[in-house]
């Protein structure tokens, strides 16, 4: 039998040794890929779930927008059908305010002066205007007290438009809303203060009664009144 030398056992055992070495180094890289791409799937899952979070966030802030975009629309609706006449209500007029006053009997002093002022334009326009009309016997009541006749105020067409100025408001409220302005005076064009007043069935604008309500035009509505609303 052959023996073996320390010498030669020596070199087995450092063999043995290097391969085990050779194995263990061949083992690192392997795992270690593994635990890289272990980690990189948990931060992408985190990221994913984050991102995630943030956009249902995005989301339900812009329904909330959307909901405040559609309060802010039906609010302004609000404003507009409180601030005037409904549309139905222009659309079924039949003219213009000034059609419609010169359509009346007891308007005629009142459309021959807005004639004379040269105001037929402005108030056949779009508006929308709000008229407060004195009857025909309320001119003559005026002009009386003035010491005036009917041509002699057509004559002064500075003095009537500044006179028929003061009756005219730059909106178109109908009979409820013209009640609800009691702590809120008018402004005419003219830029006068028309303060409003209710007394059971009766509103008074300016000092005058209106005796006929919610005539409506195309471009507003016109009240009847009882008396001129001087300057």
């Amino acid at each position: 039998m052959r023996t073996r030398t320390p010498a030669a056992l020596a070199i087995v055992g450092a063999l043995a040794l290097a391969a085990c070495g050779s194995d263990t180094n061949s083992t690192d890289p392997a795992s270690s890929p593994a635990t890289t791409e272990a980690m990189a799937d948990d931060e992408m899952t985190d990221t994913t779930d984050a991102m995630s979070d943030d956009e249902m966030t995005d989301d339900e802030m812009t329904d909330d927008e959307m909901t405040d975009d559609e309060m802010s629309d039906d609010e302004m609706t609000d404003d507009e059908m409180g601030d005037d006449m409904s549309d139905e209500e222009m659309a079924a007029a039949e003219g213009d305010i000034v059609v419609i006053a010169a359509g009346r009997d007891d308007l005629t002093t009142l459309v021959a002066a807005v004639e004379a002022a040269g105001l037929a334009g402005t108030l056949a326009g779009d508006g929308p205007f709000t008229i407060f009309a004195p009857n025909n016997a309320a001119f003559e009541a005026y002009l009386g007290e003035m010491g005036l006749t009917v041509e002699d105020a057509l004559a002064d067409t500075t003095f009537l438009s500044t006179l028929l100025q003061g009756h005219v408001v730059e909106a178109a409220d109908d009979s409820s809303m013209v009640a609800g302005m009691v702590d809120n005076p008018f402004v005419s064009i003219a830029g006068t203060e028309l303060p409003v007043t209710v007394d059971g069935d009766t509103i008074t604008i300016g000092g005058a009664n209106i005796v006929e309500a919610d005539i409506f035009a195309t471009n507003g509505v016109i009240h009847v009144i009882d008396t001129v609303l001087a300057p």
